[in-house]
């Protein structure tokens, strides 16, 4: 069953992944709820935390921004729980977009700036990207548009680099939008050669976006490229090169949620208006106002009012284009009350995420130990070498002796009681100098923050006494349990897999020259008959 569930999550994240990449968002969101209720039931944290990730992102292409920020949120506080730094990165690169959609450019800033300093930290050019991309909108956002454009730049030559299409025409699309942004200021400045030409730059980078939109058959970004390409357009004068790109845009396939729908029509308003086409343009304004009522999007409200009122005022209709300026200026108002709202909103998501946190804790403690013997798990195991990574640290592999024989002998009842107290004795002859962990079968591994080679060796010694001086009579008559223990020491510099071999072939060395030994040191095997002297020995 719970492999069958297994494949259900896999299965149900690649479909979900295939439909967010071709734009589908809305099918995207619904495949990756389900893979979440999946994950779940199967008490899997990890895929709990990729599904919430791809919802936020999901919802976050549907306009669906407070529902994209509650996902991104609960999707961060699992991976942090979890250790992985790579996923907790994009986590919070997501989290920092949807904050500053909603108008909180401050947590944005600081959010994307923390994602950031992770992913340069990592050996994942698609994270770093992606965090790259989300530092430099916001920064464009916040006005500091050249170091914004700089890092637009990084991220879709990385993408580029790495030959992934999507996300480069994504990050194209963020270069496009930097570029009108400039193309803006210079127009607010009274210079129109400067603004004319950053309106070139935008278009051209957009143009390149659509092209690899199309390669990939992402329709989320064609759509958003066909749109600001047309207003870039509009503004050059070029309505129908314009016009041509929203009308590929209303062909493209799938439905594009109501947030995109309202700016399509917003856009195609605009540019009939700046054509001269007023009845068209009022056609289209009117639609937009309308959806955007139903759905109450006051952004898009604001817009659509404004934009509205001024084809009113080209179309001679004073009275009518004056009563759309008061509701302006009501929506006005409200809008800057719904910064209010919106806080309050926040508040009660991070209140909604801290319950998840009660559930979540179990499943991510779960996921991190092992079931057995309650101690770290390999997977624990692997996140606090990758941590220490850099710094001073031993590792001891640590095996029991001829545990075929306790299983075969005693029976795997008594096998798994000896595994879990020889786990019982680990921690507690380590006490807080040390972690342990059950790598697999009846294999454990110590770890020793900043310890040297003769300090770890002792506190192994330590261990190896304890376990063959432990009365294991109670678990069956004549059962008695020893360790092998290989050691190593690293001051940094060493790949973790490389003092992982070297601790293993100690362990070998220990299993040669007898058993019931710690080794720490490559020296030539002895092997040893008398016991007293075996469990002094140090090859």
């Amino acid at each position: 069953m719970v492999s069958e569930r297994r494949s259900t999550i896999a299965d149900g994240f690649a479909r979900g992944t295939s439909l967010l990449r071709s734009g589908l968002c809305d099918e995207a969101l619904t495949e990756f709820r389900a893979v979440y209720a999946e994950a779940e039931a199967d008490g899997d944290p990890a895929s709990m935390a990729a599904a919430l990730c791809e919802m936020a992102w999901s919802s976050y292409k549907l306009g669906e921004i407070e529902q994209a920020l509650e996902c991104a949120m609960g999707a961060k506080w699992l991976w942090l729980r979890l250790g992985d730094r790579a996923e907790l990165s994009r986590a919070m690169a997501v989290e920092a977009i949807a904050f500053l959609d909603l108008g909180f450019s401050d947590q944005a800033y600081d959010l994307s700036a923390e994602a950031l300093v992770i992913a340069e930290t990592l050996e994942d050019p698609a994270i770093l990207a992606f965090a790259l991309n989300a530092k430099g909108i916001v920064l464009t956002v916040c006005r500091e548009i050249e170091l914004g454009a700089g890092l637009l730049e990084r991220a879709s030559d990385l993408a580029d680099t790495q030959g992934n299409d999507a996300a480069a025409a994504y990050y194209l699309v963020n270069r496009g939008f930097c570029h009108a942004k400039l193309a803006e200021r210079a127009a607010a400045l009274n210079d129109p050669e400067t603004a004319s030409a950053e309106r070139k730059a935008a278009i051209g980078f957009t143009e390149h976006a659509i092209e690899l939109a199309e390669r990939c058959d992402d329709a989320w970004t064609q759509r958003v490229g066909f749109g600001n390409c047309a207003e870039m357009l509009a503004l050059e004068g070029r309505f129908a090169a314009a016009l041509g790109y929203l009308g590929r845009s209303a062909e493209l396939p799938g439905d594009p949620g109501p947030s995109l729908r309202i700016h399509y029509l917003y856009t195609l308003g605009d540019v009939l208006l700046r054509a001269g086409n007023l009845e068209a343009a009022h056609t289209a304004a009117t639609e937009a106002l309308a959806l955007a009522d139903a759905t109450g999007q006051i952004d898009h409200q604001v817009n659509a009012v404004s934009k509205l009122a001024e084809i009113l005022e080209a179309l001679g209709q004073s009275r009518e284009a004056l009563a759309l300026q008061k509701r302006f200026h009501q929506l006005y108002v409200r809008q800057s009350g719904e910064i209010a709202r919106r806080l309050a909103r926040v508040e009660e998501i991070r209140a909604e995420t801290d319950r998840l946190r009660s559930r979540a804790a179990i499943l991510a403690d779960q996921a991190l130990s092992d079931p057995l013997t309650g101690i770290a798990n390999r997977r624990s195991f692997d996140q606090i070498v990758n941590r220490l990574a850099g710094t001073p640290f031993a590792i001891a592999i640590v095996d029991l002796d001829n545990f075929k024989l306790v299983n075969d002998r005693f029976s795997h009842i008594v096998g798994d009681a000896v595994l879990q107290r020889v786990a019982t004795t680990m921690v507690g002859q380590l006490g807080p100098h040390g972690h342990a962990a059950r790598l697999g079968g009846e294999e454990f591994a110590l770890i020793f923050p900043g310890a040297a080679e003769t300090t770890a060796t002792a506190f192994c010694e330590g261990v190896r006494i304890a376990v063959s001086a432990t009365n294991w009579s109670d678990l069956g008559a004549g059962l008695a349990v020893t360790v092998s223990i290989g050691v190593v020491a690293g001051e940094g510099e060493q790949p973790v897999g490389e003092l992982m071999h070297i601790a293993d072939r100690r362990l070998y060395a220990a299993k040669a020259g007898g058993r019931d030994c710690v080794v720490c040191a490559d020296e030539p095997v002895i092997v040893l008959a008398d016991a007293a002297d075996r469990r002094r020995w140090r090859a």
